[in-house]
């Protein structure tokens, strides 16, 4: 995987993390926050979406590795929901 592969990817966590945390409407914080929840929430949206049989409904191949943007913005959504309920985290 090329470093170019790698900042798409960051960029495209940090972009899902940033409609989740909007779609939640609850910030948890700047850029680097974003790309985490991003990144969290893909692995959280995937894991949800496999315990219930659910398709893949849009994913993007960067350098051969699969991102889930669907479910990566429903599972940070979900993830910063709690965050926030549980911290009392800034509303928008």
């Amino acid at each position: 995987m090329t470093v170019g592969a790698v900042l798409l990817l960051v960029a495209i966590a940090a972009v899902c993390g940033f409609v989740g945390q909007i779609i939640a409407g609850y910030s948890a914080g700047g850029f680097l926050v974003s790309t985490g929840v991003g990144f969290l929430g893909a692995l959280f949206g995937m894991w949800i979406a496999s315990a219930l049989d659910l398709p893949v409904m849009y994913e993007v191949s960067v350098g051969g590795v699969a991102f889930p943007l669907v479910w990566s913005i429903l599972g940070s959504a979900a993830l910063v929901a709690v965050l926030g309920a549980l911290s009392g985290g800034k509303r928008w």
